[in-house]
């Protein structure tokens, strides 16, 4: 393959000085043979949305996996501040009915370990991934943990042990789980486990909060692996009630199989609504039980719960026999793709955020923080949209509108579809504000190459408002030194983030003083060795 190369180059006006080495100038990435499509990928913990675990180590895998590259052309996917960006060669680029899928694999210590699968679609030329992971140690609103240690006889539980996440009120959604006497441990293959000592680790997720819906096993709730009631592999979308997530280990081996089943309860919301009755659920309401697993990504059908009621709650209660993920949710069938037209009015492309929700269901989405970047009258391409009505929100991609919350939105979106967006592909306008678009068109000369003088920039921009001290969010995507947008405000100030080549930060607080930034730069000598090859 045609080696791809970004290099950086000093952007004057708007300049980023590099963390280790400050200068004068901005330092952006060069891109003469860009990626068609770019995946923005941004690993955050739950808890604490502005910080990045540290040491986040990824793979990529997947029949493409061959095909993914860092966007400065590399096969090294190191994150660096919570960011990865990575980029489709143009031979493996999704196209009509045939769309590109790869799945990222990350861990860090003290967290959750996560696979998220990822599905790019045609249209699709810049897709933003947001992962939250899970510090057991300080988890985030709406996620509890409990761990304990017991002793064992002969590698089996003595008597009969509970464990249960701890609540406030007895109301609490919770997880608990009863082992009875006599149970014995085996690991994946079937060994069984001798130790004295097995150690349990319980987090329940419930689906109050943002933060714990977040860090919904995968890519956001829908998934292209799940095996149904039936046995088919079939894609669907999950519209959880609560899930939990159990790991037990003994003496240092990680436990998989029980010689008896043990007995989970995880309780529900009582204000959550049943969409199968569209009333809050009630005893004696039926729920399917999934499970995941997070070395495959795959889901499983398990079996039919029934709600019951315990100490006045709500719950599921059901026995297994092996660890895993647990769900409790209905699943929707959903359609590959769905298109909409969208009319923003504006000169140029723009990005926007967009939440799909199932109808008259607002309060756990389908998709949401999506990010699409479409031009006037252009056509914005979604994956795995429900089948049926959905309600669709566009929102402005600004800094006070969270790309990992969806509860934090301004109060009235710019446009809301209700209808079938599967099959169908209905016209959306946006009623835009009165807006000032800010041009950014910025051009390399690099002196000491005659053959190719100038080069101009690709890359994926970050930004937060000055003094937020917030989590950063996507900008967009500057493709050949362009970029337009109505998403920063004039006479405002901002932090811009750019990460190049995975290994170094360019930051820079810029007060947005003017309505064009155009730049010819000259590449610093001490750079051009760098990006000027």
């Amino acid at each position: 393959m045609k080696k791809i190369i970004i290099t950086l180059l000093a952007l004057g006006s708007l300049g980023f000085t590099q963390c280790t080495k400050p200068t004068k100038d901005f330092s952006i990435s060069i891109n003469p043979d860009i990626f068609d499509n770019v995946v923005a990928v941004k690993f955050y913990d739950g808890a604490t949305p502005g910080v990045a675990p540290k040491d986040v180590k990824v793979t990529i895998t997947g029949e493409v996996a061959q095909s993914i590259y860092e966007v400065s052309g590399y096969k090294n996917f190191t994150v660096v501040d919570g960011v990865l960006s990575v980029g489709i060669t143009p031979k493996a680029a999704p196209k009509e009915g045939s769309p590109v899928v790869f799945v990222i694999n990350a861990e860090a210590e003290g967290y959750l370990p996560v696979r998220v699968p990822v599905t790019i679609v045609a249209g699709q030329e810049t897709k933003l991934i947001t992962v939250s992971m899970v510090n057991i140690d300080n988890p985030p609103p709406g996620v509890t943990v409990v761990q304990k240690t017991t002793a064992l006889s002969g590698g089996q539980i003595p008597t009969m042990e509970a464990i249960a996440t701890p609540t406030v009120a007895p109301a609490d959604p919770k997880t608990a789980l009863e082992i009875p006497a006599g149970t014995g441990f085996r690991d994946a293959s079937g060994n069984a486990l001798n130790g004295a000592e097995l150690n349990t680790t319980i987090v329940h997720f419930n689906t109050r909060e943002a933060a714990s819906l977040n860090a919904f096993p995968g890519n956001g709730f829908h998934s292209d692996e799940i095996t149904d009631a039936n046995g088919n592999t079939v894609s669907g979308v999950f519209r959880t009630a609560g899930f939990s997530n159990i790991d037990m280990v003994v003496n240092g081996s990680p436990v998989s199989t029980f010689t008896q089943p043990i007995t989970l309860k995880i309780a529900l919301d009582p204000t959550q609504i049943n969409p199968g009755t569209n009333a809050p659920f009630a005893v004696g309401d039926n729920i399917p039980v999934w499970s995941f697993q997070v070395e495959t990504g795959k889901w499983k059908y398990e079996k039919q719960g029934t709600v019951s009621s315990e100490n006045g709650a709500l719950q599921v209660a059901f026995t297994t026999n092996h660890l895993t993920y647990y769900n409790l949710a209905f699943m929707d069938p959903v359609c590959q793709v769905a298109k909409a037209t969208i009319i923003t009015g504006l000169p140029s492309k723009e990005s926007f955020l967009v939440d799909i929700f199932p109808e008259n269901e607002t309060s756990i989405p389908a998709i949401a923080g999506y990010i699409m970047q479409v031009e006037n009258n252009g056509v914005a391409s979604f994956e795995h949209v429900p089948q049926g009505n959905v309600t669709l929100k566009v929102y402005r991609n600004t800094a006070s509108n969270s790309q990992t919350n969806w509860k934090i939105r301004e109060a009235t979106p710019l446009a809301t579809f209700t209808g079938n967006l599967c099959g169908n592909q209905p016209t959306i306008t946006l009623n835009m504000p009165s807006l000032t678009t800010i041009l950014f068109d910025i051009e390399g000369k690099c002196p000491s190459n005659a053959a190719n003088p100038f080069i101009r920039p690709s890359v994926d921009v970050w930004y937060r408002a000055t003094g937020a001290n917030g989590e950063f969010q996507l900008l967009g995507h500057v493709s050949q030194g362009r970029f337009e947008t109505t998403n920063i405000n004039a006479q405002s100030s901002y932090d811009f983030k750019v990460i190049w080549q995975a290994s170094r930060i360019y930051l820079r607080t810029k007060n947005i003083d003017s309505t064009s930034y155009t730049r010819t730069i000259v590449v610093p000598a001490d750079q051009q060795q760098y990006f000027c090859n």
